[in-house]
């Protein structure tokens, strides 16, 4: 009998940046094989992290540094909130956490992203999408 559907999960209490790190850097050697094997679109891939302070909830100074970061070639082409909605993906935020932190729809976000990938010209989805704005 073949399997139809295969599920991993690494459930882990991290107690360093550096085991934080390590488990970001184990979901993007993932990602990085799921794109080399053309299966991107067809696996779902999600790491959350809390940040320090208090669990699931990024801080006023961390939103602020992350909409004012602009940098420099294509994705100076976002607005504000395009940059927040990006550096949250890239620190392994749900789509579901993201619209409960910025307190709009998971359909709000889900629209922000699209217009990401007009903006920078992508037509990568889900994990390939999230490698390409790390």
């Amino acid at each position: 009998m073949t399997a139809r559907k295969l599920r991993l999960i690494v459930d882990s209490r991290i107690h360093s940046a550096g085991e934080r790190e390590k488990l970001a850097h184990l979901h993007s050697l993932i990602v990085k094989e799921l794109s080399a094997m053309d299966m991107a679109d067809r696996v779902v891939i999600t790491l959350e992290c809390e940040p320090p302070g208090e669990p699931g909830m990024m801080t006023g100074a961390e939103r602020s540094e992350a909409a004012r970061a602009v940098p420099d070639g294509p994705f100076g082409r976002l607005s504000e909130r395009q940059r927040q909605i990006a550096y949250m993906l890239c620190n392994h935020y749900s789509i579901r956490r993201i619209a409960s932190e910025l307190y709009v729809s998971e359909n709000t976000v889900k629209k922000h992203m699209q217009n990401m990938k007009k903006a920078l010209e992508l037509e990568h989805s889900g994990a390939e999408f999230i490698y390409y704005l790390k």
